[in-house]
């Protein structure tokens, strides 16, 4: 079952699903596509995505890629913001703890930001996506932007390079981008 709570950012929900234990482990639901009703496009491909603790993750985000991020293992702390300058959210942002038992799951739409640093010894994501990896554009804007101060825990994270040299996200929307 799915339990959806919206966010501050148009079109995307964070939620969570049950889990049922018994001594043997778990089972649950990850995905049916009835719980999203007509909102999303059908998903084509699956991803994951495996990171240890102090990894940072993003900001990323495709102008007509809708995805939606599960966590398998772990705990992050995950971080949204609307670019999509055609939004009635444009320039909102989230910010949310998610683990692999609780608040699991993140329905992210195009033209939003998103990025998550891990804050358990691993993690492991699921990502379901609505266009085939390479096949959209993609872009990425600073996980240290100003408009993202003080939102992320402190750590001295580990940054990919291609991260590390996106343009702020000020910089970002001066090139009058759109989705």
């Amino acid at each position: 079952m799915l339990n959806k709570t919206q966010s501050p950012i148009d079109r995307m929900h964070l939620a969570s699903r049950s889990l049922h234990f018994d001594s043997r482990g778990y089972f649950g639901e990850i995905y049916r596509a009835k719980d999203y009703g007509g909102e999303v496009p059908v998903f084509i491909q699956d991803n994951l995505s495996f990171s240890n603790k102090g990894v940072l993750r993003g900001m990323h985000f495709q102008v007509n890629q809708w995805q939606i991020l599960t966590v398998l293992k772990g705990s992050i702390f995950d971080v949204t913001f609307d670019v999509n300058p055609s939004s009635p959210t444009f320039r909102q942002k989230n910010m949310t703890s998610m683990e692999y038992n609780a608040n699991n799951q993140l329905l992210i739409p195009p033209g939003v930001a998103h990025g998550f640093c891990v804050i358990s010894d691993e993690a492991v994501l699921h990502y379901k996506s609505s266009v085939y990896y390479g096949e959209t554009l993609q872009f990425g804007v600073s996980w240290n932007s100003v408009e993202l101060d003080g939102l992320w825990p402190n750590c001295d994270w580990t940054v990919s390079e291609r991260d590390s040299s996106f343009p702020t996200i000020s910089d970002f929307l001066s090139t009058n981008y759109s989705v």
